[in-house]
């Protein structure tokens, strides 16, 4: 009691209380959020309209991909890229994640896949170290990135991004032997066990593949 009286006191005074620090991290619009310190529970899916994500301060890990339609040919053809896996360390700060250079055409394109970089910076134009790798293993929309993450994590020995639940772990060079029914059944129940909105997303975003 006697401590909400002190704090009641302080605030009624003209005092603030600090505001709790965190990092955003914002995306370009060039790129699509798929899974953050090793989870796919960020938010928003199908996949995904998520721009921006507030993070804890210290170590965190994104995973993304470019998403984009490039002009080929006097068409348009959609650019996916591989998934590409950003560990870095910040602290009460905004930080925007982009492609190191312009994808605008398939010279660009052919570029980015031959050599990926992404570019990592602070609100004040201040380059962000940072931690980068293209997604080993299997992994597709459908089924997910948490077990490849947490085999890329276990394999690089970081420990801070893997889920609690021990069936995650997964030996990317492991072999599941699998025929085509099991895998339609797979997706089949996949896209049944999705909201409606989550499947009209999804639709949408398949028609583009």
């Amino acid at each position: 009691m006697k401590k909400v009286v002190i704090l009641s006191s302080l605030l009624a005074a003209g005092f603030t209380l600090p505001a709790i620090a965190d990092v955003k991290v914002e995306l370009s619009p060039d790129l699509t959020l798929l899974a953050v310190n090793g989870s796919e529970d960020f938010g928003e899916k199908w996949y995904s309209n998520t721009r921006e994500v507030n993070l804890n301060d210290g170590d965190n890990q994104v995973l993304v991909r470019i998403e984009k339609l490039i002009p080929q040919a006097g068409d348009w053809a959609k650019f996916n890229s591989k998934p590409m896996v950003v560990s870095f360390n910040a602290n009460n700060e905004t930080v925007k994640l982009s492609p190191a250079f312009k994808i605008d055409g398939i010279q660009a394109q052919n570029a980015f896949e031959k050599a990926p970089k992404l570019d990592l910076r602070t609100k004040s134009n201040q380059a962000v170290s940072f931690n980068f790798a293209v997604l080993p293993g299997s992994y597709s929309i459908l089924t997910g990135y948490e077990k490849a993450l947490a085999a890329f994590n276990s394999k690089q020995g970081d420990t801070k991004y893997l889920l609690a639940s021990p069936s995650i772990v997964a030996n990317e060079d492991t072999i599941h032997p699998s025929n085509q029914k099991v895998i339609l059944s797979s997706v089949q129940s996949d896209f049944l066990s999705l909201s409606n909105a989550e499947r009209k997303r999804f639709l949408q975003w398949a028609i583009i593949q």
